[in-house]
């Protein structure tokens, strides 16, 4: 087809076209479906091993978009027929249009769209860096006879002015620049790169076509509103674009490969603990396929910890069956009269256990009760916020201890005596001396992080603003 009679969408899959070997692969390598209510949720190269669409709470929508743009990087479908299909099944599923949702972390409603401008973003999004991907693959495995990229633009008035100065920029390979303006290198950015050869770098270079140097690096502060943290970011690039998806795509594919190797030197029990919940008899399977798929969506080192340390994940009726002798105990910190027969999730250090309890008895009624499959979502992420605090000594670093002490004097002046007396106990709960509050505190955030915590009636984001800062780091650094 001329250049001529195309349009832009068939011009942008021309000029990108490749085997879809690699595109492929970069899509199925992220094979985490993440529900996330920010873009800023997931950051750069948490995409490659993570699939979202902001604000889709629903796992088996984003499957079936995923499933989707997969099948038409493969060829099986164009961006027609998958806006098509998307279109009938959120209109199918009620999230065709305007929709509130709840952020777990937060409990603040918000608002989402889907349409048609919204899918085709989907869309081209997560093609473009996926075909990014492909090309760098590619740009590798030539780089004995291409040892240089070319960054190259659409040349119409729509470029981004910084990309405008990109455009002709030709560097080798290893150049610190790719790692961070390798295009897409924003929202709806069409940038594309080529491979250059020796020869033909030398040729464009003595006829003046091309920019040899690498231009200085200019960066600008950006706040993440959710979190309030500051990163830094090239001047010319879209927060969250700053770097490379192929690159991401290779580190990823490594440490799946080193995770794998690792879950394979486990004895079989074990192994089998760290994948998925053992589910005793008495449980309804809504109820157990709910906290084996909150489990399954963790962080694979979340749960690799939790296997080297010889934990098992358990999800049981009651805690007391599972555990009789704590029948008639109190619990830490639920209040006087409160035995583990009112619990229904249980860290148990000294056995190595998560249990995650189905029935529990009501405070008020004093009957037992069945908790719904999304209370155990949440209990399973607290409880395993709590087991890598044990297992990783996160209560114990003093400079969190610091400043939780600091927030936690400032929270216990307030002034509670107007409140609910269900937000009062749950207060109390999370400003409990150390190290029974911080602990807490440590479960619930790592929790309200990863979908969704127990304590929903707090919001420990904002209680602890400082402390959660810190911890977030803190688990980034351990990839939890």
């Amino acid at each position: 087809m001329p250049s001529s009679t195309r349009t832009p969408a068939q011009e942008f899959a021309y000029l990108n076209r490749l085997q879809p070997a690699e595109a492929l692969a970069y899509l199925q390598g992220r094979g985490k479906l993440t529900p996330t209510f920010s873009w800023q949720d997931l950051w750069q190269e948490e995409h490659a091993e993570q699939f979202t669409v902001s604000r889709l709470a629903r796992l088996d929508i984003l499957k079936a978009m995923q499933e989707g743009i997969e099948r038409s990087v493969s060829g099986d479908l164009t961006r027609r027929d998958w806006t098509r299909d998307m279109k009938s099944l959120l209109k199918k599923e009620g999230w065709w249009g305007t929709k509130e949702v709840t952020d777990p972390a937060t409990g603040e409603t918000l608002q989402t769209t889907f349409d048609s401008a919204r899918l085709k973003l989907i869309y081209d999004t997560n093609t473009r860096m996926a075909y990014s991907a492909g090309h760098w693959q590619q740009a590798v495995a030539a780089r004995a006879s291409h040892p240089y990229i070319r960054y190259i633009t659409k040349h119409d008035e729509r470029v981004r002015l910084a990309h405008r100065h990109w455009d002709g920029l030709t560097l080798p390979i290893d150049d610190p620049f790719w790692k961070t303006h390798f295009p897409p290198n924003g929202w709806r950015c069409r940038c594309r790169t080529t491979s250059v050869s020796q020869a033909e770098y030398e040729r464009l270079k003595s006829e003046g076509r091309i920019k040899t140097g690498a231009p200085r690096e200019v960066m600008r502060d950006f706040v993440n509103r959710k979190t309030g943290e500051v990163t830094r970011v090239p001047v010319g690039i879209d927060p969250g674009f700053a770097y490379n998806p192929g690159i991401a795509a290779e580190r990823q594919a490594r440490l799946t490969t080193l995770t794998r190797e690792k879950l394979d030197a486990l004895p079989a029990p074990i192994r089998n603990a760290a994948m998925k919940p053992i589910v005793s008899a008495g449980v309804s399977p809504e109820f157990s396929q709910a906290v084996t798929d909150a489990y399954a969506a963790l962080p694979q080192y979340a749960r690799l910890s939790l296997a080297y340390a010889g934990y098992e994940v358990k999800v049981v009726d009651k805690i007391v069956n599972a555990a009789p002798e704590l029948a008639g105990k109190p619990v830490r910190g639920y209040g006087k009269g409160l035995t583990y027969e009112y619990n229904d999730a249980l860290l148990r250090i000294g056995e190595k256990q998560v249990l995650i309890a189905e029935q529990a008895l009501d405070p008020d009624t004093k009957q037992w009760m069945i908790n719904p499959p999304d209370r155990g979502m949440r209990a399973i992420r607290h409880e395993t916020g709590h087991a890598l605090d044990e297992i990783h000594e996160i209560s114990r670093n003093q400079a969190l201890i610091d400043v939780w002490e600091r927030e936690r004097k400032a929270l216990l002046a307030w002034d509670t005596s107007g409140w609910n007396e269900r937000y009062r106990i749950v207060f109390q709960y999370f400003t409990q001396a150390y190290p029974a509050g911080l602990e807490e505190t440590i479960a619930d955030l790592y929790a309200q992080l990863r979908g969704g915590s127990t304590g929903w009636e707090v919001d420990l984001l904002s209680a602890y603003p400082e402390t959660s800062t810190l911890l977030q780091n803190i688990f980034k650094g351990l990839r939890l």
